[in-house]
């Protein structure tokens, strides 16, 4: 197998059935912001914002995709991209870097509304998000801001255009997460460079009018129990059940299954192709078995678990990150 980035690139047959594609729209979306009340929001509005006003206060934008009801419970997640049309940016300021982040509990999204163009926020409604608030006024963040974690991805925002932040181990084990417990997704927060100020960029949010400008979440994923093969039809005699935990930072347990006495192979691929282990390779008999895959001499990222018997291949993904 040859792999490229994040998806699996085989034979055109075997590709469309290895990997499935989809576009999600934001399920909700929100902005926070600072302001001497803490209690401003923009739950209804079109657009979002990030990043420090001219008077030097903070813009935070949410956003949040409801995956599990796209994509099926036991799928792999191979490569995710979030999507975003900036409308707006101050007169003069070039490209600033701007990070997604994963907030640590859940925040709501109200009716308010700050209309055009909405960079001072309106006064918030039930269940809205705000400074102050994850749920307008039942609940509050831990800290004034909202409490998250690291950083998921990073990419530059500048004029008025499409950008994306593209795929990475963070990302990809973000959404893995959302897909293997969705009561963990709380979507992600927009960061901009709070050190400095008049930097805020105006982002179209899932309201927006003009549908081409909302928000998207491009996922790439491996349905379970997907068999890759060049004849349609052949039974599968061996299969991946499950790899645990993933993500992982020291070593993950890999559980495959076997049909029937056979020869099996299950191997350890990078996203470049190159075998980095030979887990098993040998007759097998029918049964379930356990093989364990260290992270000692690997890099973080993205890695491809093989299992191969005969002409049926299954894949999984394992995210290691440091």
């Amino acid at each position: 197998p040859i792999f490229l980035g994040a998806a699996i690139v085989l034979s055109a047959s075997d590709a469309v059935r290895a990997q499935t594609v989809v576009t999600l729209a934001p399920s909700k979306d929100n902005t926070l912001y600072e302001s001497p009340s803490g209690a401003l929001s923009n739950g209804a509005g079109d657009f979002l914002y990030a990043g420090v006003t001219a008077t030097n206060l903070k813009r935070r934008a949410l956003l949040a995709f409801d995956v599990a009801s796209q994509i099926p419970s036991g799928s792999t997640i191979l490569s995710v991209d979030l999507t975003v049309n900036v409308s707006k940016e101050p007169s003069g300021d070039g490209a600033r870097s701007f990070t997604l982040r994963k907030p640590t509990s859940d925040w709501g999204e109200g009716t308010s509304d700050a209309g055009s163009p909405g960079g001072q926020g309106a006064p918030s409604t039930t269940n809205d998000a705000t400074w102050m608030h994850s749920f307008f006024d039942t609940a509050s963040w831990p800290v004034p801001g909202g409490d998250f974690e690291g950083v998921s991805a990073t990419t530059s925002l500048d004029g008025p255009g499409a950008y994306s932040w593209v795929s990475t181990p963070e990302l990809v084990a973000d959404v893995q997460g959302w897909v293997d417990n969705p009561s963990s997704n709380f979507g992600w927060g927009i960061f901009g460079d709070e050190t400095t100020s008049r930097n805020a960029r105006r982002m179209d949010s899932r309201e927006h009018p003009v549908e081409g400008n909302r928000p998207s979440l491009r996922v790439e994923f491996q349905p379970p129990n997907v068999a890759v093969d060049d004849a349609p039809g052949l039974p599968v005699v061996a299969s991946l059940r499950s790899t645990y935990p993933n993500p992982f930072t020291e070593s993950t347990t890999i559980e495959f299954e076997v049909a029937e006495p056979r020869a099996v192979t299950l191997e350890v691929y990078d996203t470049l192709g190159r075998r980095v282990s030979t887990l098993a390779d040998g007759f097998h008999s029918a049964g379930t078995y356990e093989v364990t895959l260290r992270a000692a001499g690997l890099p973080a990222g993205v890695y491809f678990v093989r299992l191969a018997s005969g002409e049926v291949s299954t894949y999984r993904q394992a995210v290691l990150m440091r």
